[in-house]
């Protein structure tokens, strides 16, 4: 069986996507040489295991369960628009969270320490909540996007409640990455 290229993720509402992608299309009228992210790909990542083996979906499962299952259900909005590392050397273009983000970053903090107790590398990066609408390729109408950026430093995209978590299959096509659910684990119900 081939390694399956995996990460652990919150999904995002397709009511949210579709606002999303109304920004993208705003944001592509700047010619910048940017590769989107297809609205239906765009998650919140709160790990990336890389490539794991089938049998480790299992022993991932039963680690991360149990974890999800002891967390209450929570509002997340997603507003805000920025870039990595900075405005002045954009990389990636996203969306960040103004309400839910300490619970948000507890939550990857918890499901990081599990995968490091199954030896999962720890990322060495600070977590900062936010979902991904593009990355940069080249410096090709970097001004105009980052102009574009500033105006919808603000852009409000709306609120949804976090009630489960998902173990994502990753597969890499010309088209774009393609994302599979493998493994969903809810969290408390009342």
């Amino acid at each position: 069986m081939d390694d399956i290229r995996s990460f652990i993720a919150i999904e995002v509402p397709q009511a949210l996507k579709s606002r999303m992608d109304e920004l993208q299309r705003e944001l592509r009228r700047t010619e910048a040489d940017v590769k989107w992210v297809r609205p239906e790909g765009i998650h919140l990542t709160l790990k990336f295991l890389g490539s794991i083996r089938q049998e480790d979906v299992e022993r991932i499962s039963q680690s991360i369960a149990p974890a999800i299952a002891g967390w209450e259900p929570f509002e997340v909005r997603v507003q805000g628009m920025g870039c990595f590392p900075n405005p002045r050397n954009p990389r990636v273009v996203w969306l960040g969270m103004d309400r839910g983000k300490e619970i948000l970053t507890a939550l990857q903090q918890a499901v990081e320490k599990k995968m490091a107790e199954l030896s999962f590398p720890a990322e060495e990066r600070p977590f900062s909540p936010h979902l991904t609408l593009g990355r940069i390729r080249s410096p090709r109408g970097k001004g105009g996007l980052a102009q574009a950026i500033d105006k919808h430093r603000g852009a409000e995209v709306g609120t949804f409640q976090v009630r489960e978590v998902f173990l994502f299959r990753s597969e890499l096509r010309p088209s774009g990455a393609v994302y599979t659910k493998l493994k969903e684990f809810p969290m408390r119900r009342d």
